[in-house]
């Protein structure tokens, strides 16, 4: 039998230790089939919120509408056409710090999350993200043909709005990370399509690598292990995400040269994913036993001498899918099953 709950062994893998069994990554609370809290969650502030309306669309802090998308299981996009940010030039007339923001008492909102938790310490890692994202928060505000073009075109102007962002998020990380604790800090940013990068490194090291080294450092202070959430094939950023202290990158998709960047970085950089719901496992008729397999086939071909993790589940194709549901409870319980006695 297992020593470690799941909550340690996740933190051990963090770590650069090697885990007791294949640790799991969960993005939707409790894993299905699984007993037992999840092993990790993340944390939000009350007032980072911005106006969510019932059918879960909402307009973020700083003015951007949001569409729940129905296809996509409710989760919420950037409305198209309603980008509020127009000419980069002229940020400052557009983005300012929300009147209601101004007098926050920071700690008081930490100390009521902390009050709100619904799973307990001792079983659950907590996870705090200190931004809202970097390179999506400028995507969400201008869209992707202008806010890529912006890069290009008025790369100054970017680095100003880029500053003000930090210089807004990365003093209410000061004021409210002792009070959290927090157990892993979550950078999340994607920055990569299915096929290559929305960016070459080059640039996402000047723009963005400085913002992750200054939340890193922080972590690293701390003791804090760092995981970055990048979505898509973002294999190229990794060097510079390890240079900087980013210990752990999920959702690493299938697109990735997964077995080379196990091999360049070993347990400097922990792999979360190495599956993914496509193809024949997304087909109406796909077995139970395909399922377990294509987790087996996981593990074996990723999880071998640590520094992995299984972060992966099926995205719902509509709110209350009861198939995507019996699916993830098939796909987690193999996980943890077939994970319980892989390294002995």
């Amino acid at each position: 039998m297992p020593t470690l709950n799941p909550k340690e062994n996740l933190l051990r893998v963090l770590h650069g230790q090697m885990p007791e069994y294949v640790p799991q990554y969960s993005y939707y609370g409790p894993l299905p089939g699984v007993e037992g809290p999840p092993p990790n969650m993340g944390i939000g502030l009350a007032p980072m919120r911005g106006e969510v309306r019932e059918d879960g669309s909402f307009t973020d802090l700083w003015g951007v509408p949001f569409t729940s998308v129905e296809e996509v299981g409710g989760f919420s996009l950037p409305t198209p056409d309603e980008f509020i940010l127009e000419d980069i030039t002229r940020w400052q007339d557009y983005i300012k710090v929300p009147e209601r923001m101004k007098d926050v008492d920071w700690k008081a909102a930490a100390e009521e999350s902390m009050k709100n938790l619904a799973y307990g310490r001792d079983t659950t890692s907590l996870w705090y993200g200190p931004s809202g994202g970097t390179f999506l928060q400028l995507m969400n505000l201008m869209g992707f043909s202008e806010g890529l073009s912006a890069l290009y075109e008025e790369p100054d102007a970017v680095k100003e709005l880029l500053q003000f962002f930090f210089d807004f998020y990365y003093p209410i990380a000061e004021q409210v990370f002792d009070i959290i604790q927090p157990d892993v800090m979550n950078l999340s940013d994607d920055a990569a399509t299915e096929k290559n990068p929305f960016i070459s490194p080059l640039m996402y090291r000047e723009f963005f690598v400085p913002i992750y080294r200054e939340y890193a450092k922080f972590a690293i202070d701390r003791g804090i292990p760092i995981n970055m959430h990048l979505c898509g094939r973002g294999e190229d950023f990794i060097p510079d995400l390890v240079r900087i202290g980013v210990c752990s990158w999920e959702p690493v998709q299938l697109e990735n040269d997964i077995l080379e960047v196990k091999a360049r970085f070993g347990r400097q950089m922990v792999i979360g994913g190495g599956w993914e719901g496509r193809g024949r496992l997304t087909e109406l008729d796909v077995t139970d036993e395909e399922i377990r397999q294509s987790v087996r086939d996981a593990f074996d071909k990723y999880a071998v001498g640590g520094a992995y993790m299984f972060a992966a589940a099926y995205t719902p194709r509509k709110r209350d899918d009861e198939l995507t549901t019996h699916w993830n409870t098939v796909l987690q319980k193999e996980a943890w099953d077939y994970g319980q006695n892989f390294y002995k």
